[in-house]
């Protein structure tokens, strides 16, 4: 009883000792905050999901494994629809409902004996075996049915992207199933008669007609499941309502699945016993198994209440803007009327130019100052002409490149033009020459650089080198030339 009372009374004072210490820590003044700006909030957690998930995957989703199959596939697909409500920042409950298929095809190849057959069709009534190979022929099996998930969620995001993880069961209930046999060959080989003793080779070949089969194929009623199931993979931000999701999947029904009523075949009547035999052998069966599937998932997250257009994402906008002056708040306010120039490219040097003047600090200098002024002309076309557009700017900084070529004689530019993938290859072969002989003409013409130092190539959007010096996607910015700087 005494220890009880210690600990009971050491428990008392540490949560007595832990509030004076919140006490103390809220009553400290704090510093004085402008009473027209509010310390800002965290971003407004949204607690709503609906999402979207399509998978697909490998599934065991065959009665019994036979093996006599060459070749096996078996497989699912399904899509899902669902919400769930986050009561955790990043833990939530999701229910959701989809559809889902499960399929297999397989090959057989078999030789086996029917023994001790007895059909007139075949020896009159006599007792005899009857030994038959198979070819190529598949059986196929499908289900369809309807999944209700309900999944435990976890989310975690770093920025816009981040890591989701889910767990929980779902009901499984077939909706719709098929069986059968498809298409394929039967050799009967030999037959022996026991009466006489005799074995005859009679090399029939028996068809199995696929718009008869497809008749013939057997629609069960299949028994519901529950499955345990658990996805994981990453989140991609698409935009401030919706993310990317890429998963993997899996799951497993530990509940036994089978048909409500064996499986048959026999019936399939085409005037042979030896379909009828096969068909029993191979698909008449009442086995249960245990679905289990692994494969990936893609799919949406919606976020509903951050869609953009409603008053929350508006809000959310202020609050992310009176953040951003918050951090600003003591610093000074300056004001210039410097322009701010923006770099199209940095044009290539030849390295060897570069190492050949690397003690000439005069000769690297012009280099240098050449190179800057070119990588601020960005010279445009409109589609299929070769007049470049020019402005005062680009004029500009192509005079002054021009005053550093007529100043350095050994020094050499290379004009390159280049097209957009519109038209065939030889007209834009013949265009983006033509382009970048216009641009050599401004130089030779306005500024009266040699025409020696100004040589002009292009490449079409075909060309490898293209999306090397013109990564843009817009076609717009592909109609374009570059330079680059050489020794002459």
């Amino acid at each position: 009883m005494k220890k009880q009372l210690l600990l009971i009374g050491l428990l008392f004072t540490i949560f007595v000792a832990y509030s004076q210490t919140i006490e103390n820590k809220e009553s400290k003044p704090t510093a004085a905050v402008a009473d027209t700006v509010a310390t800002p909030p965290q971003d407004e957690f949204c607690p709503h999901r609906i999402w979207v998930h399509l998978g697909g995957g490998y599934a065991s989703n065959t009665f019994k494994q036979i093996k006599d199959f060459s070749h096996r596939v078996s497989y699912f697909a399904m899509a899902e629809l669902g919400y769930t409500y986050f009561f955790h920042r990043n833990v939530g409950v999701g229910i959701g409902v989809g559809i889902h298929h499960t399929g297999a095809s397989a090959k057989i190849t078999d030789h086996d004996v029917i023994y001790d057959m007895n059909e007139p069709a075949y020896f009159y009534g006599d007792l005899y075996d009857l030994t038959y190979t198979t070819k190529n022929l598949k059986e196929k099996q499908k289900i369809w049915a309807i999944e209700v998930p309900l999944v435990l969620q976890f989310e975690k995001k770093w920025g816009k992207n981040g890591i989701y993880a889910g767990i929980g069961v779902k009901g499984y209930f077939p909706i719709a199933a098929r069986f059968g046999f498809t298409e394929g060959t039967i050799n009967i080989d030999q037959i022996k008669d026991h009466l006489l003793n005799v074995t005859y080779y009679p090399d029939v070949e028996v068809h199995l007609d696929p718009r008869v089969l497809k008749d013939k194929s057997v629609k069960p009623k299949m028994r519901c499941s529950v499955d345990i199931l658990g996805d994981f993979g990453g989140i991609i931000g698409l935009a401030r309502s919706t993310d990317l999701y890429l998963g993997v999947y899996g799951s497993y029904g530990f509940l036994n699945i089978l048909p409500k009523d064996g499986i048959k075949l026999d019936h399939l009547d085409n005037g042979d016993p030896v379909v009828n035999k096969l068909a029993d052998k191979y698909i008449n069966t009442t086995d249960k198994w245990n679905l289990w599937q692994v494969g990936a998932k893609i799919g949406f997250h919606f976020l509903p209440c951050k869609s953009c257009g409603n008053d929350e994402y508006m809000n959310d906008l202020k609050r992310k803007y009176m953040k951003e002056m918050m951090k600003k708040k003591d610093e000074p306010i300056i004001i210039t009327n410097t322009v701010q120039e923006y770099y199209y490219f940095t044009p290539t040097v030849n390295k060897e130019l570069m190492d050949e003047n690397a003690n000439n600090p005069e000769k690297t200098k012009a280099i240098t100052e050449l190179a800057a002024s070119l990588s601020k002309i960005k010279i445009l076309f409109d589609l299929d002409k070769d007049i470049p557009k020019l402005d005062d700017y680009k004029k500009e900084n192509i005079k002054k490149a021009s005053e550093l070529l007529r100043a350095n004689p050994d020094l050499k530019v290379i004009i390159t033009g280049y097209t957009s993938p519109e038209g065939s290859v030889p007209h834009n072969k013949d265009l983006g020459h033509r382009r970048a002989l216009a641009v050599r003409q401004y130089f030779i013409d306005k500024h009266y650089v040699s025409a020696d130092q100004i040589a002009v190539q292009n490449f079409t959007a075909e060309d490898p080198q293209h999306k090397i010096d013109i990564p843009e996607k817009e076609y717009p910015e592909q109609r374009a030339v570059i330079f680059r700087i050489e020794k002459k």
